[in-house]
């Protein structure tokens, strides 16, 4: 049996000499390494055009995340939630203009199409946004502070329409 295995493996050994040497093996190898190469470059090229990040946040998402930081946004919306600690009733009502604005630009950037605010929630799919009736409560609270010139809002009532939209923005982990 050894004499058997020995006899393939001199076979075998003798094959791939008389190929290795040839001059046609050489070209080939030459060939298969420049192929070899231009398809890396191309797999690199297709990445780059492919858009890799956005697919991402869409593969661990589920969907697109709009491009701000964490610390950044938060920021943000300390100073809208700071005018809730004032004694003037109008900057209530200022904390949820901005809050509302926010949110739209987070939609925006989510990729929600739509002309205005209320398009875009519109256009949410049921079971994408948790907090999508909040936002509709305070959207609607925001239309009401533009439309009425006579409407008011308690420090409670602000607080209550500002942490749905922090619910939101809990919800797309920006806070």
């Amino acid at each position: 049996m050894s004499e058997t295995f020995s006899v393939i493996i001199g076979i075998v050994a003798t094959i791939w000499e008389a190929i290795a040497s040839s001059a046609l093996f050489s070209v080939l190898v030459i060939f298969l390494a420049i192929y070899s190469l231009v398809i890396i470059a191309d797999l690199v090229l297709l990445l780059i055009l492919r858009d890799i990040p956005s697919d991402m946040k869409k593969t661990l998402y589920g969907g697109n995340r709009p491009a701000i930081s964490p610390s950044k946004f938060a920021k943000r919306w300390e100073a809208i939630f700071q005018r809730v600690s004032s004694k003037n009733p109008s900057q209530y009502k200022v904390a949820i203009l901005e809050a509302d604005a926010l949110a739209q630009e987070i939609l925006l950037g989510l990729g929600y199409e739509g002309e205005n605010m209320k398009e875009r929630l519109d256009s949410v799919q049921p079971g994408h946004i948790a907090s999508l009736p909040e936002l509709m409560a305070g959207h609607a609270v925001r239309n009401r502070i533009i439309q009425e010139a006579n409407f008011s809002l308690s420090k409670e009532e602000a607080k209550l329409f500002l942490e749905g939209y922090r619910k939101f923005f809990i919800e797309l982990e920006l806070l």
